[in-house]
């Protein structure tokens, strides 16, 4: 997966994300992960061409982790 980044105030955005393989922009979708029993959705990206899905880190670290987490303690 590659990226278009824009500077803003010293901070790093990415703002298009491309497909590695086939070098076409990617898609904001809803990516279904599951774990243990459960089914969620949640926003990602996928290759409107070979169908790969990807989360970005900010999904992984505020969503998928703490609801991760909560699963793991139950």
């Amino acid at each position: 997966m590659g990226a278009q980044i824009c500077y803003v105030e010293g901070a790093v955005l990415m703002t298009d994300w491309y497909c590695f393989e086939d070098k076409v922009k990617l898609e904001e979708t809803d990516v279904t992960l599951s774990y243990i029993v459960m089914n969620r959705f949640f926003t990602g990206l996928r290759c409107p061409k070979c169908g790969v899905q990807y989360l970005p880190e900010e999904v992984v670290m505020n969503e998928v982790a703490p609801a991760e987490e909560e699963l793991d303690s139950k």
